[in-house]
């Protein structure tokens, strides 16, 4: 015998709940490393919003982690919760420029600046770097500035793009607002936000333009949106799966 279906809960009482998750995570004591925080607080919010992390891994390993130099990820930006499910997706990365809070959970962040995100990548810390210039729409792409890959050629970290994609109850909204994300998560339920990890692009002997060009290609091979850098003739905590199909957090 089948078990009867539970309808979700209205929205009103759902953003009730985003409300009060997000105040709880602003006064909870500072308690263990702030990379730990910052892992725990956005598995909870998104745990609490009611979204799953669906992980694709890449179709060639990465990297080891922790290596000298650290890898320098690439994503698109999609809506202001993206941070957040990088920690779960890949817990311990720094975001390039981004609010020192999110959602009440502290992400650990490095200036968007090419010498800042260079010594982070010299002690092994992965830096996630993401548009400079973001258009509207989630499928669309932002340009990449060339200024913070200059980093990665200087100190031969591996490139390794992301595409982020989130599935269900319509497109985020086309605004980097906290509420107003907060507000279409509170209203809508099943959504899944799938993470693909990209093959590594090697920086040896690339330069930081070519770096931001492979990247943006990449990235938009995933999303199905016409990248917008110019031809220039180049070649081209989460649950890793393989790429055939999503595994959800």
């Amino acid at each position: 015998m089948s078990r009867p279906s539970v309808p979700p809960p209205p929205a009103s009482a759902r953003w009730l709940r985003t409300g009060a998750l997000v105040a709880t995570e602003r006064l909870r004591p500072a308690v263990g490393s702030s990379r730990r925080r910052a892992v725990c607080g956005a598995s909870r919010v998104l745990t609490g919003l009611g979204v799953r992390v669906a992980v694709r891994a890449p179709s060639a390993p990465w990297p080891r982690a922790g290596r000298d130099p650290g890898l320098l990820l690439v994503a698109n930006a999609v809506s202001a919760l993206d941070p957040l499910v990088l920690q779960t997706a890949l817990p311990g990365v720094l975001v390039a420029g981004h609010r020192d809070r999110i959602a009440g959970v502290p992400v650990p962040a490095v200036a968007p600046v090419s010498a800042r995100v260079a010594t982070a990548l010299r002690r092994g810390t992965p830096v996630v770097v993401r548009p400079e210039e973001q258009p509207t729409g989630a499928a669309a792409l932002g340009r990449f500035s060339p200024a913070l890959f200059a980093a990665a050629a200087e100190t031969g970290a591996p490139v390794c793009p992301v595409a982020l994609r989130y599935r269900g109850a319509g497109d985020p909204p086309a605004t980097r607002s906290t509420v107003a994300t907060l507000r279409w998560l509170g209203a809508a339920a099943g959504v899944v936000v799938e993470v693909h990890l990209l093959p590594a692009l090697s920086s040896a002997a690339a330069t930081a333009e070519e770096l931001a060009t492979l990247a943006e290609y990449a990235v938009a091979a995933v999303l199905e949106a016409p990248s917008p850098a110019p031809a220039t003739g180049l070649a081209g905590g989460a649950r890793r799966e393989p790429a055939r199909g999503p595994a959800t957090r």
